[in-house]
């Protein structure tokens, strides 16, 4: 019987010490997954696959794996327009996009049709992209204003419907008290291409103009002057106002000789290109993000030529997006931010 009694006694401690050896091998575990979350499996949505974006994409990921050892960093194809919607639900927590289609995103306005107040903004990718009005030098017209008081009949090319390009161009026609309908019903035309399309058929002279927000310099702009003699038009003061209060934008300078045929500086409106991340995401992940890109800005000039431009002064000018706390903690620690 007494056998039979420390046998049972030491099973049931065998048993307890089990019980609390699995428990705190739970919390343990516990612990060290609220430290790394996110670092260890975390996805960004970048671009289309072979574009800039999906370089600058890839470049924010390496900047972070190499912040943070054993890290498992995934890029994912994605688009400016699309993703602000897929960090908005949450389906992914991080995702690139111009300022503009962010916050556009944020306050439910076009193109989207409702609101994603989840997103919350990381630190700028790339600092500004300029809308740049292109239009072939031999175009009677030397400003938009005098195309419009002249009705003149413009072939004009504009990015796909519903895109940031496209949007930006809308806005500031109507802006000047014009539509797409208006420039059909002088003798022209509108037309939704991408902007290699655009600058093919511009060679062709088929087209007359086209505008898109892009980095300065433009490559494809730059490519295109090889078989166009181009010119810019700028915007107006009013112009350049309303339209960066109405898209989230700011106001900018081409400066001229940023392009050989550019003579003098062009007066426009430009966005940043921005990381986005779910105001869900914990606080001290995005502070890890925000300073892996940080510590990281050297590489990042040599991974792509626009990131040259890229500061620890304008990290945070992300736009009218806010930014997420932890970015907000790291700002404030690199006295970037007032306290």
């Amino acid at each position: 019987m007494l056998r039979y009694q420390l046998k049972v006694s030491t099973l049931l401690i065998l048993g307890l010490l089990l019980l609390v050896a699995c428990d705190g091998g739970s919390i343990d575990k516990g612990a060290s997954t609220s430290e790394t979350e996110g670092l260890t499996n975390l996805t960004i949505m970048g671009g289309r696959t072979g574009g800039a974006w999906s370089v600058f994409s890839e470049g924010i990921a390496e900047s972070i794996r190499g912040e943070n050892e054993g890290s498992v960093i995934t890029v994912e194809p994605g688009g400016i327009v699309e993703n602000p919607a897929t960090v908005g639900t949450n389906k992914v927590s991080y995702g690139l996009s111009y300022g503009m289609t962010a916050y556009a995103a944020y306050s439910g306005d076009e193109p989207y049709n409702q609101t994603y107040a989840d997103i919350r903004a990381v630190s700028v990718v790339i600092p500004a992209n300029y809308y740049q009005f292109v239009v072939r030098s031999d175009f009677k017209y030397d400003s938009l204003v005098a195309i419009i008081e002249n009705q003149a009949p413009i072939r004009l090319a504009v990015d796909q419907k519903g895109s940031a390009g496209e949007i930006i161009t809308r806005q500031i026609l109507n802006e000047y008290g014009v539509s797409y309908d208006d420039i059909i019903s002088w003798g022209g035309s509108v037309d939704y291409l991408s902007g290699a399309k655009s600058f093919e058929l511009m060679a062709d002279k088929r087209i007359d103009a086209t505008g898109d927000a892009v980095s300065i310099p433009s490559s494809d702009i730059i490519e295109a002057s090889t078989t166009n003699d181009l010119k810019l038009f700028g915007l107006n003061k009013e112009v350049i106002q309303h339209i960066s209060e109405k898209l989230g934008m700011e106001a900018g300078t081409i400066e001229a000789g940023s392009y050989e045929f550019l003579r003098e500086d062009i007066a426009t409106v430009n966005t940043p290109a921005i990381l986005m991340v779910n105001k869900h995401v914990p606080e001290e992940e995005v502070y890890q993000v925000t300073k892996a890109i940080y510590e990281n800005l050297d590489y990042l000039s040599n991974v792509h030529e626009e990131f040259k431009n890229l500061t620890e002064k304008n990290m945070m000018n992300v736009g009218s997006v806010p930014l997420h706390p932890g970015a907000v903690k790291f700002f404030k620690e690199m006295g970037l931010m007032g306290k």
